[in-house]
């Protein structure tokens, strides 16, 4: 035997090793790797998948040293006689996920990882966490995911020249960026922008963004086209552009349909030199993929652990549970989103439609010679971690291969920090080679027969050391800010209502209440009380008054007696507080516009 196996423990002792961890749990570090610092880690038995693209590997042997990998391949693959040698057979080894698209924060680093995501592109400036805590991510002990990020705001506006422009840039560069995140293009920057990306281009050094127009984008130089509504604007007749910014059309991905023209355009931006897009297609189809009752139910899983909420932002989980439940919208008839329940059968075709129109793009995009950045734009898109799992899902469910799902959180991600340098440099993480980081997971099932089994993680490991599972009420405390979902809903807006005076006495009548902001959802009430609510648009609800609250001009709540039940009423009038309430988990209670009960005999002298 080629040096001493450190196998499973078997059944009868689990109990012990559960005691054991929920004590380490209180001290993330305890779980230190088994082997002494210079010593070499054999993992053999299992199925290696690489990430580079090959076939998978049976029984492989994958040999580390320190927090690297020295080689990784077949069962041949010779290791030192005196390496601690962990058996593996039967289980999966995948490289250790890569979000691409994160706007990382202190408190989603233990989430992160727990999920297998050992690396994370943040798009945040370093200044949001610290030089020191963005250096020390990269060390193994460390329990937070390897950081890159572009170091600090990169801006530009109309009126730069272009000595002001290169002036930026090298400013910029003095952060120590990894790439850059790059301000929206449109047409007021465009020379500004094509300036600007000639000079990060020339420090070696890739761009991401968004995009209003994803063909006018890469001609400018972006490298990564952020989310996929701007390449739909792509598709659009100028009419179409106008008709979408007014709010005619129920989702930009109705536009993308299969054929020659999106084709055309899908070649030409390649072919242009912008090989990379970053979908985010749980960020606007969650709700509409097959799998959103199991994504439900597994967010729901994750929130129900005590000790991450001790430091979780409860609103925010309560936020991204009902993004299974709504469907994005772009329509004035619901604004940015709306229940799925609350959608006509027509519109419910549309938004799959749109879903599917979303998907066939990707896969195009693939199979034309493009690469999909996977990112999913987590914290308030999706559950940090686990919602790297739903966009491959996705992924798969729009025709990538698993294994294509996979590369996108792995190879094809890191490439965003590589794919501009001089000299070209392989990725040092998202695959499992020789000289990349021992970063991996351990599944217990196949993810290229079903990309589901990402989740069956039993060990994950970060730079040769294995990481401890599970949470620890002391590893955060929360986030500094309100942190919501996108979209999130403000609270609704009154402006005016109609009638805005009735006499006492009147019959039940029909009130329309104007505003900004109401949803099918949205309900009239009426001193606190709800009333039957009907919604007609986002800035129109009918609401049902009955006889009974308009009964009596009295009590007036701004005529005060000593007495509160002397009912005072010679010269006041009674108010009638009417508010709008969108319910949580974002939305609330608008402001109030006070419906006039006028007394009888007021009215009969020509009220005031």
């Amino acid at each position: 035997m080629n040096g001493r196996t450190v196998r499973w423990p078997s059944l009868v002792i689990v109990a012990a090793i559960v005691a054991a961890m929920v004590a380490l749990s209180f001290h993330p570090q305890g779980w230190a790797q088994q082997t002494p610092a210079g010593r070499v880690l054999v993992l053999k038995g299992a199925t290696l998948i690489d990430g580079t693209g090959q076939p998978p590997v049976p029984n492989a042997v994958v040999v580390i040293e320190g927090d690297k990998v020295l080689a990784a391949g077949g069962a041949q693959t010779r290791y030192p006689a005196d390496a601690t040698v962990v058996e593996l057979g039967g289980k999966f080894i995948i490289p250790g996920l890569v979000d691409s698209h994160v706007h990382y924060q202190k408190w989603l680093g233990e989430l992160l990882l727990n999920q297998g995501v050992t690396t994370v592109i943040s798009m945040q400036a370093r200044d949001s966490y610290g030089a020191a805590y963005y250096r020390e991510s990269q060390r193994a002990g460390n329990r937070v995911p390897r950081l890159y990020d572009p170091g600090d705001r990169l801006s530009i506006s109309p009126s730069m020249t272009r000595d002001q422009v290169r002036a930026a840039v090298r400013e910029w560069l003095q952060a120590g960026p990894e790439f850059a995140k790059a301000p929206i293009h449109n047409d007021e920057v465009r020379q500004q922008y094509q300036w600007m990306a000639e000079d990060v281009h020339g420090a070696g050094l890739a761009m991401i963004g968004h995009a209003e127009n994803c063909r006018d984008s890469a001609e400018a130089g972006l490298d990564v086209l952020e989310h996929l509504w701007g390449c739909a604007v792509s598709l659009m007749t100028p009419e179409e552009v106008e008709n979408f910014q007014k709010g005619e059309y129920l989702h930009w991905g109705l536009f993308l349909k299969e054929g020659g023209r999106m084709d055309s355009l899908i070649r030409e931006i390649i072919q242009g030199g912008t090989v990379y897009i970053n979908p985010t297609l749980l960020y606007e189809f969650g709700s509409q993929a097959k799998m959103a009752a199991e994504f439900e139910k597994a967010t729901f899983d994750v929130y129900r652990d005590p000790a991450l909420m001790t430091y979780y932002p409860e609103n925010l989980a309560d936020g991204l549970m009902s993004k299974f439940q709504t469907a994005r919208s772009y329509s004035t008839k619901y604004g940015t989103q709306v229940r799925v329940s609350r959608l006509s059968e027509d519109e419910r075709r549309r938004s799959q439609e749109a879903y599917r129109g979303a998907g066939t793009f990707v896969k195009r995009w693939v199979e034309l010679g493009g690469k999909v950045i996977g990112g999913v734009d987590t914290p308030s898109i999706g559950t940090a971690g686990l919602a790297a799992h739903f966009e491959m899902a996705m992924l798969v469910e729009s025709g990538l291969t698993p294994l294509q799902a996979l590369q996108s959180f792995g190879v094809w991600g890191t490439e965003m920090i590589t794919a501009r340098r001089n000299p070209a440099r392989q990725a040092p993480v998202g695959v499992l080679r020789e000289g990349s980081y021992a970063d991996l997971v351990v599944l217990t099932a196949n993810p290229l027969q079903d990309i589901a089994n990402t989740r069956t993680i039993e060990r994950v490991m970060k730079g040769g050391e294995f990481v401890t599972l599970g949470y620890t009420a002391s590893y955060a405390s929360g986030p500094d800010r309100l942190v919501r979902t996108t979209p999130f809903i403000l609270e609704p807006e009154i402006s005016a209502i109609v009638p805005h005076r009735v006499t006492e006495g009147s019959p039940a009548f029909e009130m329309t209440v104007d505003g900004e902001g109401f949803l099918p959802d949205s309900v009239v009430l009426v001193d606190d009380v709800a009333v039957p609510t009907t919604f007609v648009d986002i800035r129109t609800l009918k609401a049902k008054i009955p006889a009974s609250v308009v009964a009596q001009p009295i009590p007036d709540r701004f005529v005060l007696s000593t007495n509160p039940y002397q009912r005072v009423g010679v010269y006041g009038d009674r108010t009638l507080k009417i508010t709008v309430l969108t319910g949580p988990p974002d939305g609330g209670t608008s402001n109030s516009v006070s419906l006039k009960v006028l007394a009888k005999w007021l009215e009969e002298e020509g009220g005031r």
